[in-house]
């Protein structure tokens, strides 16, 4: 059974640790095709932690059965995924290990009279199986007699044979009102290089005809998936049957369902076409719900991890909302992170009862419920603010022309004066600064408007990258990525790539991976305070 919070559920259950006799083995099983995303994690989260309630082991096994669209890189990025998630597995495998063991049982259920070789192109194969209205109807090729069956397959596997001329096909029932036991493809011709065997194999087993094997070989006892997989256990049952005798002995399977969030793209054949359009940057653009991406935009293991524990475990396919997803996140950096300050539309604001070489030493706190250190800022007679923070309608808690504001953990100022440019652009704004309002309010009065500044003669250049989502009514939003040139206090110039923080009265902002250095000081947006789709 599986109910919503699984983990904690099996963690307390007799009756259902005592369903597992023997140690349970569970495994995730990713195509190296593509890079992981947000439903993998799920996937991994609910496989590994099954497996460590129960005291069993989880293995990770790729389903590298089609050359033409897998890649070693992606072997590399998904391992390098999964150790940053933190999650760890007894053993890596691959389905390319047993395609001698599947070639061996091809030929058994060849022998058997249970598969046989089609001539019909793959169109055509999909025209006779008919849908989920209509039966199918039986390939001219069904009743080929074994030893030319044989014969064909040696054939195939030799290499003898034109890619899309034949291919195997388990003779099962083209009548059955489950469409994938309708004489499914267990082989195909690809005369591909494959990136761990080479040119050797010049034929395929389909993704069905090994899974079910590959998880009896490894020994799994549970098999983990999603809802889509559902109708399949019925194939995998009828292979281990046809070929073991009986399949009871071997896999369950229990399915849940996807993990589908609002606004998010995880389809591989749909984010590479982005890709190759050049509209996003690749695999790890932080618009994308890849795993990649979300660590170079700012997200982090845990917020990923509670994420799957809020959402929980179901068989219903739903769609959850994404405003979860970014309350995992924030809940996450909330106390973790320091908090700085940015100024992203800069205007500059000068102080005029000030001395031209003014300067002094604040000391400010790193966060302010917890002890997260203290670091320098400085006040002079120029300073950055942000032109957001400058409104002259009176009723804002905002700076404006005759008004008081505070800056923030600083002194109390007043507008005084407005530089307009000849396009009646704001040039510069004019003021003076109560330097005995420090942490105290002036006259008696309380002044509800506090901003954030940065001096101008210790201030750093940042470019901020901004996000919308990828996605609004499932139509790719071209307006989902906005350059910003910003003004950061001194302290960004000693932030390390990935490192996290919170622009104050903004929102939480990641180091690039990549593109932040000791020059060029690039910041994500991971989330705003406040969320507007």
């Amino acid at each position: 059974m599986i109910k919503k919070n699984i983990i904690d559920y099996l963690s307390k259950d007799s009756k259902f640790r005592s369903l597992f006799k023997k140690k349970i083995i569970t495994r995730f099983s990713p195509e190296p095709n593509g890079c992981l995303h947000l439903g993998h994690v799920k996937s991994i989260w609910v496989n590994c932690s099954l497996a460590k309630v129960l005291n069993g082991n989880c293995y990770i096994r790729f389903d590298d059965t089609n050359p033409i669209k897998e890649n070693k890189i992606y072997i590399t990025s998904v391992l390098e995924d999964i150790h940053w998630l933190g999650f760890k597995f007894k053993n890596i495998n691959y389905a390319s290990n047993y395609f001698n063991k599947l070639f061996e049982w091809a030929l058994l259920l060849i022998k058997q009279g249970k598969a046989y070789i089609d001539d019909l192109s793959i169109s055509e194969i999909k025209q006779y199986r008919g849908d989920f209205k209509s039966v199918g109807y039986n390939s001219p090729y069904r009743k080929r007699n074994i030893k030319d069956n044989i014969f064909f397959f040696k054939k195939m596997y030799k290499g003898f044979v034109k890619e899309g001329k034949k291919v195997l096909r388990a003779k099962i029932d083209m009548n059955s009102k489950n469409i994938n036991l309708r004489d499914p493809i267990m082989y195909r011709i690809i005369n591909v290089y494959h990136y761990r065997t080479g040119n050797y194999w010049k034929i395929y087993p389909s993704y069905d005809f090994t899974h079910g094997q590959s998880d009896m070989l490894e020994g799994i006892t549970h098999s983990i998936c999603t809802l889509e997989f559902e109708t399949n256990r019925y194939l995998y049952q009828w292979f281990l049957k046809n070929i073991f005798n009986d399949y009871f002995k071997y896999p369950k399977q229990i399915e849940f369902s996807r993990m589908n969030i609002s606004f998010s793209l995880t389809s591989k054949r749909k984010i590479k076409l982005l890709i190759d359009k050049n509209f996003i940057f690749g695999w790890d653009d932080p618009r994308l719900s890849t795993i990649s991406g979300m660590r170079r935009r700012g997200y982090t293991p845990t917020s990923l991890k509670n994420l799957c524990k809020i959402t929980g475990i179901t068989r219903s396919n739903n769609n959850i909302d994404i405003h979860l997803q970014y309350y995992a996140i924030r809940s996450d950096l909330e106390n973790k992170v320091i908090r700085v300050m940015c100024v992203i539309n800069p205007i500059k604001l000068i102080l005029t009862n000030l001395i031209v070489d003014y300067e002094e030493i604040i000391t400010v706190k790193n966060h302010p419920f917890i002890e997260m250190g203290a670091r320098s800022m400085y006040f002079n007679r120029e300073i950055w603010i942000d032109l957001k923070d400058f409104n002259n309608k009176q009723n804002l808690f905002r700076l404006s022309k005759g008004k008081n504001v505070r800056l923030r953990h600083s002194y109390i100022i007043k507008c005084k004066k407005i530089v307009f440019l000849k396009n009646e652009q704001i040039k510069e704004i004019q003021g003076i600064v109560y330097l005995n309002s420090k942490h105290k309010n002036i006259e008696g009065k309380i002044f509800k408007g506090v901003i954030h500044w940065v001096s101008v003669k210790h201030s750093v250049p940042v470019l901020i990258r901004l996000y919308n989502s990828l996605l609004h009514k499932n139509i790719v939003n071209n307006n989902s990525l906005f350059f910003t040139d910003s003004i950061g206090e001194p302290i960004f110039s000693h932030i390390k790539p990935e490192t996290r923080v919170q622009f104050e009265r903004i929102g939480f902002f990641c180091a690039d991976r990549y593109d932040f250095n000791q020059t060029n000081f690039v910041f994500n947006e991971i989330i705003s305070l406040k969320t507007f789709i």
